[in-house]
């Protein structure tokens, strides 16, 4: 191959072909193709990198049996996938949980489902981990309407990158996530378009989130969904934890205020009729995450070591 000569797809993909579906080795890929050895591990590369091959990891690889049948067996979960923290914390290992969790999104998905996606750091690392694995018929659909800033991993953000990885259609809703008053979110949410949205989110058979604690540092509060003296005053209401911007108690009952009024986006009894798949990771998200598991909104999640031990000394 000369200096600066681009392969072309359809080499990469014959390369790509022969290794992993006809199972030649690299040697046998160059003899056939008259090309040098280290040449076809750079069609290789490029094939991942084009996204010609795509690799999906088995979530059986991350799990930790035993922490997972513990979970699994206490709350009545369809699959717990529990990642080793290797000593990590903060970001680091939420980056770790996601991208095993990223794994798991294919084999929770189905064709024809329609996914329910929230938003927040912790759904946008698994967005873009997401393989790309086209899904038939797959439809997402956010769960919560528009945020106003566009650096900040929004609903729609996160929704659109993992449908564009899954190949499946994408439904924004079309509102703010929250108004400045209960009656303009009234007048908004009676508007056929947006009704129609909103009616559309009882459509969603899965949904995928994280959680949040009630504090004043919560990504809602940071989205400016909510203030920190709205946090105060749901919490004097018994709230515990926040999921797709709605609180819920020590139970997992909701939590109604004068915020659920102004918000546009799925409604506690929309989430729970869903199939949801939580991804948690750190020890300050445990109180959230137990009353999420108790209140019935968790049927998959993926979480680190640590806090699924915390779970399971608490509840076991």
């Amino acid at each position: 191959m000369s200096r600066g000569h681009q392969p072309s797809t359809r080499t990469i993909a014959e390369v790509a072909w022969l290794y992993y579906i006809k199972n030649l080795t690299q040697g046998d890929i160059a003899k056939r193709l008259n090309l040098s050895r280290p040449t076809v591990i750079s069609y290789l590369k490029q094939a991942k990198d084009r996204e010609i091959v795509c690799v999906k990891i088995s979530g059986e690889h991350f799990r930790i049996n035993a922490l997972a049948d513990a979970l699994s067996e206490i709350f009545g979960l369809e699959a717990a996938l529990v990642v080793p923290d290797e000593g990590q914390g903060g970001e680091v290992l939420t980056r770790m949980v996601c991208e095993a969790a990223a794994q798991m999104v294919p084999d929770f998905v189905a064709p024809g489902d329609q996914l329910g996606v929230s938003w927040g750091q912790t759904v946008w690392f698994v967005s873009e981990s997401v393989p790309v694995w086209p899904m038939q018929g797959l439809t997402i659909r956010q769960l919560i309407g528009s945020m106003a800033n566009p650096l900040l991993p929004t609903s729609e953000s996160c929704s659109t990158e993992i449908a564009r990885r899954l190949g499946a259609e994408c439904v924004n809703l079309n509102a703010p996530a929250v108004c400045s008053s209960a009656e303009l979110a009234r007048m908004l949410q009676a508007e056929p378009i947006i009704a129609e949205q909103l009616s559309n989110l009882r459509l969603c058979n899965k949904a995928l989130y994280s959680l949040s604690p009630c504090t004043h540092d919560s990504h809602v509060v940071q989205f400016k969904i909510a203030t920190g003296a709205d946090m105060d005053a749901y919490v004097a209401r018994g709230a515990i934890g926040i999921i797709a911007g709605r609180f819920i108690d020590r139970d997992g009952a909701p939590v109604l205020g004068e915020l659920d009024d102004r918000l546009i986006g799925a409604d506690h009894q929309t989430l729970r009729q869903m199939k949801g798949m939580l991804v948690v990771s750190g020890l300050h998200k445990l109180e959230p995450t137990i009353a999420a598991l108790r209140g019935g909104y968790v049927n998959v999640m993926a979480v680190d070591t640590q806090l699924a031990e915390a779970i399971v000394a608490r509840c076991g």
